[in-house]
């Protein structure tokens, strides 16, 4: 963990007192006691895709979403991942300085522009999941384009945990919605099976820069990749708010001048 900006933004990764170890060694962590907050309803934001297109600078439409953000007031955020052009120390460095403007606590999901040996230095635990109240988060790793069998048991064993609600987040979504498209995961199949068995709510990934909602059956997924990256396939500039209460709803708020 990069100490000048750990303490800021990502105290959730160096708070070990707070998680304990899975038989599959992923941390687990108690978001109540994290967050330090008792409120509910409350609100998450999710966003992905923020990284420049070269370079360490982040986008300035990024910037100007991290204060959008803040006027939302969140309880946490949720970052879906490619934070960065390139996994190296100082574009790490210039990404912690931006996002240390957040007022709410940010947890990060590894992208494929973020995967290096410096991750877990400056961003943290990749694989992991947090509760708060009613809901559980499952955190996974797909950056490789494929989930490991370690994963997948940590995402069978976190998912029978008695939670009313279950989100599950990782970069890659596991399927293209555009005709012939492949930014997806690999053998996605049995994911998505686990995914319909357990009930689960929502699954939010990014990777893909525009924005894309869809349900299948009783889980509703969520692709979101346009918080910064160049932008494709009609996307715009975006980040998604997810309120929990007595339901669920969502809804997608616009950077229109990005």
């Amino acid at each position: 963990m990069n100490k000048k900006y750990g303490a800021l933004i990502l105290i959730i990764f160096i708070v070990s007192i707070f998680s304990v170890l899975d038989s599959t060694e992923y941390k687990i962590y108690d978001g109540e006691k994290i967050i330090k907050k008792d409120i509910y309803p409350y609100k998450f934001v999710f966003f992905g895709d923020n990284k420049p297109k070269e370079g360490k600078e982040q986008p300035e439409v990024f910037i100007k979403l991290i204060k959008m953000i803040n006027e939302e007031d969140p309880l946490f955020v949720i970052g879906g991942g490619d934070f960065v052009a390139e996994g190296t120390p100082e574009n790490f460095e210039e990404f912690l300085k931006v996002v240390a403007d957040l007022k709410a606590p940010l947890f990060c999901v590894c992208g494929n522009h973020d995967d290096s040996r410096c991750y877990k230095e400056y961003l943290g635990y990749r694989v992991y999941s947090f509760t708060y109240k009613n809901s559980i988060f499952i955190i996974l790793d797909n950056s490789k384009m494929i989930l490991n069998k370690g994963q997948i048991e940590f995402l069978k064993d976190q998912l029978k945990r008695n939670f009313e609600y279950k989100f599950v987040f990782m970069h890659i979504p596991p399927f293209d919605p555009r005709i012939g498209g492949s930014y997806c995961m690999i053998n996605s199949e049995s994911f998505m099976e686990i995914i319909k068995e357990n009930d689960v709510d929502y699954v939010f990934c990014s990777h893909i820069h525009s924005y894309h909602e869809e349900k299948r059956e009783d889980t509703v997924y969520i692709i979101s990749g346009g918080a910064g990256a160049p932008l494709l396939y009609g996307g715009f500039y975006h980040y998604v708010v997810v309120n929990v209460g007595e339901n669920i709803s969502h809804s997608v708020v616009r950077c229109e001048d990005g």
